[in-house]
């Protein structure tokens, strides 16, 4: 999300993450097919990427997309899942290192959503380019459904185990719908605009959902049973 240099460095430092650990050749040439068309859909956008382009960045030959995918659409595909995968490693990474606390795992959570290699403006142009294909691409909607859902069954445990550990009572679907909505805007318009407010800001902002939360003010958001009942 932000604009400066180092941004682009995060982004760079997120596609190198697991290929040092690449052994097998056939996936090394794949690992470089992926790796070219995230940089044409970070330049060009979706409709300036297409296997001539990614071949030409990739410095290799049309064929080899055809031997190793369908097509232009099953290669930006894979793109979508790595990309998924390595955000989903960043974040696992700062929550197993905050411990085992439900608690210090979210707050961590918000922290590396806020700093490279995910806040990168370059990242942006990359899932804007994949979510333009999401209602009419069946595979690439099939993904987005994925990573999607399993960010939110991450987040959904964490807060389901913060209310259980404090005696909360509280909706955790809606708890973590309004959460992730308030996560995915303030990344979006930190990336879009760095000027309107800082990273610094917006952790301000994700921390005080986090202390509204464990104080226990989130009476609208208990189920309707118990809302019903005025328990």
């Amino acid at each position: 999300m932000a604009q400066d240099g180092r941004a682009r460095i995060g982004y760079r430092n997120l596609m190198e993450k697991t290929r040092k650990f690449t052994r097998d050749q056939p996936e090394v040439r794949r690992r470089q097919l992926i790796d070219a068309t995230l940089q044409c859909l970070a330049e060009f956008g979706h409709a300036g990427t297409s296997v001539r382009v990614v071949c030409a960045r990739a410095g290799v030959s049309p064929g080899l997309v055809t031997h190793h995918f369908e097509g232009i659409d099953d290669l930006i595909a894979a793109a979508y899942a790595h990309v998924g995968d390595l955000v989903a490693m960043s974040l696992d990474d700062a929550m197993t290192a905050a411990g085992s606390d439900p608690l210090a795992r979210l707050r961590a959570f918000i922290d590396a959503s806020f700093r490279p290699p995910v806040l990168d403006s370059d990242l942006l142009a990359v899932w804007l380019a994949f979510w333009s294909l999401v209602r009419r691409h069946p595979r690439i909607r099939e993904i987005h459904a994925g990573i999607y859902g399993d960010y939110r069954k991450t987040l959904e445990q964490l807060v389901a185990d913060i209310a259980r550990l404090r005696g909360l009572t509280i909706d955790v679907r809606l708890a973590v719908l309004g959460f992730t909505a308030m996560m995915d805007g303030l990344w979006l318009e930190l990336c879009l605009d760095s000027t309107t407010f800082t990273p610094e800001e917006a952790l301000r902002i994700a921390h005080g959902w986090i202390d509204t939360l464990v104080e226990g003010r989130f009476a609208h958001l208990a189920p309707p049973a118990t809302a019903a009942t005025g328990s």
